[in-house]
């Protein structure tokens, strides 16, 4: 058995600010006046006299309505319907006796679309002012309203014109977010090794007869009488 130290990943969650810049548009809109030159109708009634009877002519201030009317142009969005003209075809077979005929008929039909788109509509605007007269007429005579009469002008209108304006301000929010990050930790690793191991034993012991040499060695001497 062989153990070594080995690193394993682990994921531990932790706490982490994540930031994101968004933008907030912030607009006003302030109003300008503006002069411009337009055309329009003005129609009045004027007061005219009603004598019968012949006197010193007396002449008096008289306010007679005046009123005038113009077209107010607008941009606008709306549905424009478009349609165009199909025609649809249908054939059927028809069978007498051993022959098989095909016959077709065909009918128109009409097919619409509804779409957006930027027209021009025009809004009439009407005003009335009163506006002094000096009329004269014998004594003793009236006035009564006469026939409606009109006619185009051309006068100097001021309108307030909207001015818009825009500023982009950037805005930082930050939040907190858990995210895993991967950590190594040592941990001990062990594997099996095989190893061999050897033993001796004894099969079938039996006695076996063996000579045993024995080698004698000495050294002559006088005292031994060998020399």
């Amino acid at each position: 058995k062989r153990c070594h130290t080995t690193y394993v990943t682990n994921y531990e969650s932790q706490q982490e600010e994540e930031c994101e810049e968004n933008y907030r548009k912030n607009c006003f809109i302030e109003y300008e006046q503006i002069a411009f030159n337009e055309t329009v109708q003005i129609c009045r009634t004027p007061l005219v006299k009603d004598c019968n009877i012949q006197g010193p002519e007396i002449c008096r201030t008289e306010y007679e309505f005046e009123c005038w009317t113009k077209q107010e142009e607008h941009d606008v969005e709306d549905d424009v319907v478009e349609c165009t003209t199909e025609v649809e075809e249908k054939c059927e077979d028809e069978t007498s006796g051993y022959t098989t005929n095909t016959k077709c008929s065909k009918w128109p039909r009409e097919v619409c679309s509804v779409s957006k788109k930027n027209v021009k509509k025009y809004t009439p605007i009407t005003g009335c002012t009163k506006e002094p007269r000096e009329l004269c007429a014998p004594a003793g005579c009236g006035f009564s309203q006469g026939q409606e009469e009109c006619y185009d002008k051309t006068q100097t209108v001021v309108q307030d014109a909207p001015k818009e304006e825009c500023s982009l301000e950037p805005q930082r929010t930050c939040k907190h977010v858990t995210k895993l990050v991967p950590k190594l930790s040592p941990t001990e690793e062990c594997v099996d090794v095989p190893k061999e191991v050897c033993t001796r034993s004894r099969t079938n012991p039996r006695k076996v007869k063996k000579p045993v040499i024995k080698k004698w060695c000495y050294i002559p001497s006088e005292e031994s009488g060998l020399a």
